[in-house]
């Protein structure tokens, strides 16, 4: 049985699968077969392509799905199918670095309390060059499932006997369904990451329409609300739970300013219950709490991304005093501090300007 079993769904994948494949089988660490999950109707290019990797490598495995089945259900039957000790998630136009098993390995090797490890990502695409860095330690990583999808999906290594036992399989109801599974597993384990980028991220016309992503932003305050209930039991009504739909940032859309205001009362009032019943039952890390709840707070108060973590001192009524600049200046300033893409898009205008002067 191998180490590693990865998978890799695919659905009309031919433009950057080859590259996606390429760079599992330069993996340094070599204990691992593949799963690619190619979809009812991917194109034949797709399957071409899969299957000359099938012939050619004996790790490789192809299983194709005879009706349509979607992500969820794909990811799923391939948990099921999956062989190794430990499953890998790949996407079919990203790409690992070549170290990349062989570190998260030895990770979950040296951890027998993780369930997920995953790593820093670098995202690029055009005028896109920046890396996403998630919460390492487990008892940040668990506060922050519950607000927002903290982790990057095609660098997670998973320890397979948690999910099996436990039926922690991907929900097919939500199109979040990464998202609502990390807050579910929780339940059983730990997730960490480790601080080195070991995956790449390509950004591209392709990766979420914005049909899709209106459909996400309304299912993520429900799925907080699930997790607050599960894990700390507060229940939130669905008004409130409208509070914490995280695809955009509805509080800079009000336009009127009572309205505004009581929007960020009712978020305050909500976040401070949040805080005092985890002190009840003790679910999550006090600390590591405060300054999920800080983030929160400041990506609504202030466009803050949503993975900045900043120490908390003074306690929870010390976050709310926060002064923040105006939102959509300090949003421009965290996007242009990030993205070194922007940034060499604009030196090459500014390069042509010169030039025709």
């Amino acid at each position: 049985m191998p180490k590693v079993t990865v998978l890799l769904p695919v659905y009309n994948s031919e433009k950057y699968i080859k590259e996606s494949i390429d760079s599992i089988i330069a993996q340094s660490f070599t204990d691992w077969d593949m799963l690619i999950l190619n979809e009812y109707g991917s194109s034949e290019k797709c399957t071409e392509i899969v299957k000359e990797y099938e012939k050619k490598d004996a790790r490789i495995r192809v299983i194709q799905n005879t009706k349509r089945l979607g992500l969820a259900e794909s990811l799923n039957l391939g948990m099921r199918e999956a062989t190794g000790e430990y499953i890998a998630r790949m996407d079919a136009d990203d790409i690992s670095r070549k170290d990349r098993f062989q570190k998260e390995v030895d990770f979950l090797d040296c951890h027998p309390n993780v369930v997920v490890v995953g790593s820093y990502q670098h995202h690029f695409g055009v005028d896109i060059d920046w890396i996403h860095k998630p919460a390492t330690e487990p008892a940040q990583c668990k506060c922050n499932a519950v607000f927002f999808c903290d982790l990057c999906h095609s660098t997670l290594m998973l320890r397979k006997s948690i999910f099996i036992e436990n039926d922690l399989y991907y929900d097919n109801t939500y199109l979040a369904e990464d998202f609502e599974l990390w807050s579910r597993v929780i339940d059983f384990g730990d997730i960490a990451n480790i601080t080195e980028v070991l995956g790449e991220y390509r950004v591209g016309e392709d990766n979420i329409t914005l049909e899709k992503k209106s459909k996400l932003h309304l299912e993520s305050g429900r799925i907080v609300a699930k997790t607050l209930k599960r894990t700390i039991g507060l229940d939130l009504s669905d008004d409130e739970s409208v509070l914490f739909d995280n695809w955009k940032n509805d509080y800079f859309e009000i336009k009127d300013k009572n309205k505004k205001k009581e929007a960020y009362r009712s978020l305050k009032n909500i976040l401070i219950r949040i805080y005092e019943k985890n002190r009840e039952v003790n679910f999550f890390d006090d600390y590591a709490l405060l300054r999920s709840i800080r983030a929160k707070w400041a990506w609504a108060r202030g466009g803050e991304p949503f993975n900045r973590m900043v120490d908390v001192d003074g306690g929870i009524e010390s976050i709310f005093r926060i002064k923040y600049p105006n939102p959509y200046i300090n949003r421009f300033y965290y996007f242009w501090k990030e993205n070194k893409g922007i940034k060499a898009k604009v030196k090459k205008i500014f390069k042509k300007i010169k030039e025709l002067f």
